[in-house]
């Protein structure tokens, strides 16, 4: 906290899924949203960055706002946040999560809470509705995440340096919602068995350098078929990006981002490969290469 009585939280994007990890697997980008809240005369919200006449500034509307104030003391008084965002939002790189993750991680700290990491996480799933991308955004790296009776589990996982990460983020907008209503109540029994097989896969071979077969690891049979008439630049990026040189390619959360695994010296010509196939379907796109976030959020103001 500074003399001001500032504190400022960088919170990170993340990709959930990551093909065969529905709902269970997240991985922490280094891409930052700062969100930073001081005492002030009015509830009040500020937002720069390249996103932010997306973000709502109404203080009952503003995630990072909602979450600050749903555990801070009831006599706390007014705050004014300055939200300066770099994640795209609604875009399947967990801007909602980054914004929910933060406003918690600066209460606790603001107000001296000492929530401990599970209940961040607890609390953090309870306002989003699920935990595949907060888990990251709050531990950082590559988080497996099981929600049981209401009890949030993750298990944070090392995650190679030499892998890096591509993204395309098409220009047109996925809901949540529809994209959850898409998905079928029941799957065959062989898809469900494809996908566990390759959830495993795609830990193990990060893992033990097996990058070889994260191409077959990153295929998924749960939520990408069903999803493939709301992302038109799914499999051609896809496509496009293993082509290149990709190790494997996936929808991010549920879109309209693209995310590859790619060796570090193909990064930029994977990149333009991707984006080459989504404006090919005539659509605008923006590309990103990115590393893997090893912190998530955190408070980044000095102490007074």
């Amino acid at each position: 906290m500074t003399a001001d009585g500032t504190v400022e939280v960088s919170s990170p994007a993340s990709s959930a899924n990551l093909g065969p990890g529905f709902d269970a697997l997240g991985l922490a980008l280094e891409l930052r949203n700062t969100y930073a809240f001081a005492p002030g005369p009015r509830d009040h919200i500020e937002v720069t960055g390249k996103f932010a006449e997306r973000i709502p500034v109404d203080p009952a509307r503003n995630l990072a706002f909602r979450a600050f104030r749903s555990v801070a003391p009831s006599d706390a008084g007014a705050y004014a946040l300055h939200a300066h965002r770099a994640i795209p939002s609604q875009g399947g790189m967990g801007s909602s999560a980054s914004a929910i993750v933060a406003g918690l991680v600066a209460a606790n700290a603001t107000f001296g809470l000492n929530l401990s990491t599970e209940v961040l996480l607890a609390k953090s799933a309870e306002i989003e509705g699920h935990a595949d991308n907060v888990a990251p955004a709050l531990l950082g790296g590559l988080v497996v995440t099981v929600a049981d009776a209401g009890r949030i589990q993750s298990v944070r996982v090392p995650f190679p340096t030499e892998v890096g990460l591509v993204l395309i983020v098409p220009d047109y907008r996925v809901p949540t919602v529809r994209a959850r209503r898409v998905l079928p109540d029941l799957v065959p029994r062989k898809d469900a068995v494809a996908n566990l097989a390759r959830a495993a896969l795609l830990i193990a071979a990060l893992q033990q350098g097996r990058y070889e077969v994260l191409r077959t690891a990153t295929e998924d049979f749960l939520h990408q078929p069903y999803r493939l008439e709301l992302n038109p630049a799914l499999q051609p990026c896809m496509t496009a990006a293993l082509l290149a040189g990709a190790y494997g390619a996936a929808l991010s959360g549920s879109g309209p981002t693209i995310l590859a695994f790619a060796p570090r010296d193909k990064n930029i010509s994977i990149a333009t490969a991707m984006a080459d196939a989504c404006l090919a379907l005539g659509r605008r796109c923006e590309s990103y290469v990115l590393g893997c976030a090893e912190t998530g959020a955190r408070v980044i103001t000095t102490a007074a």
